[in-house]
């Protein structure tokens, strides 16, 4: 939501319009009631603000940490490049703040993918984030091709397509 905001230039005023059409049941019915709460402290209240009142309600402090506990714990182990992907960005949603831009994301990111493509990506100092996970994919894409192609005992070796040569 706020990359929409970005985009659109919006004010704090305009933000919080905007979370606020998109509040349904228990979500709205805070919200009309931590309103008046809100801008009698903060008369021109701030996206952060609001942001803070939402996730202290939402996501409880206990909660935020256990999510950020388990992000620090996450490795791929198993997972596809993928699968690891999409725990990882829902995990990161809740880190320090010092954690959230992309170098760091990216960094991360590549630190903890499985060794046998971590050992790939990590030499070539990618920054990106969206780079990084292209790479990976790439590799493990590049890897699991490599393990069909292989021949396996008692099963006849696979010509490389087009090439004529077997691998």
């Amino acid at each position: 939501m706020e990359k929409f905001f970005t985009v659109l230039g919006c004010n704090d005023e305009q933000e919080i319009a905007c979370a606020n059409y998109q509040l349904e049941g228990g979500a709205e019915t805070w919200w009309r009631s931590t309103h008046p709460i809100l801008t009698a402290t903060h008369p021109n209240l701030p996206w952060a603000q609001f942001k803070e009142a939402f996730h202290e309600n939402y996501f409880p402090q206990n909660f935020r940490e256990c999510k950020e506990d388990e992000f620090m714990a996450l490795t791929q182990g198993s997972r596809s490049v993928l699968e690891y992907q999409q725990r990882y960005e829902e995990l990161h949603y809740f880190v320090p703040p010092h954690m959230r831009d992309n170098q760091e994301k990216a960094r991360r990111f590549k630190r903890v993918l499985r060794s046998t493509i971590g050992a790939i990506v990590v030499p070539h100092n990618v920054q990106r984030d969206s780079e990084v996970l292209q790479m990976a994919k790439l590799v493990e894409d590049r890897q699991r091709d490599h393990y069909i192609a292989q021949p396996r005992p008692g099963m006849r070796p696979i010509p490389m397509q087009g090439t004529g040569v077997f691998e």
